[in-house]
């Protein structure tokens, strides 16, 4: 039994501690200001066809296609975002 409350003491001390830690670090990466994530495509070209498209159609007024990679090695992605006023 007296295993079980240890047990139990540092799971709820990991929680408590974990909480204090992740609210002093720092945001991650917000949308931008009024806009909405459309979708994540692998090629460029299609973003930006897809978000030319979504204008000429009246679904929203305006796009970007955000390239990220998140490391040296790793593939990179295409984020379209759009924004409508």
């Amino acid at each position: 039994m007296r295993g079980r409350r240890w047990a139990t003491l540092a799971v709820a001390t990991t929680l408590a501690l974990g909480g204090l830690v992740g609210t002093g670090a720092a945001p991650a990466a917000a949308d931008p200001q009024g806009g909405t994530l459309r979708g994540v495509y692998y090629d460029g070209q299609f973003c930006n066809s897809y978000g030319s498209e979504g204008v000429q159609t009246g679904q929203w007024s305006w796009y970007y296609c955000e390239y990220r990679q998140y490391g040296p090695n790793a593939p990179g992605f295409y984020f379209l975002w759009s924004f409508t006023y």
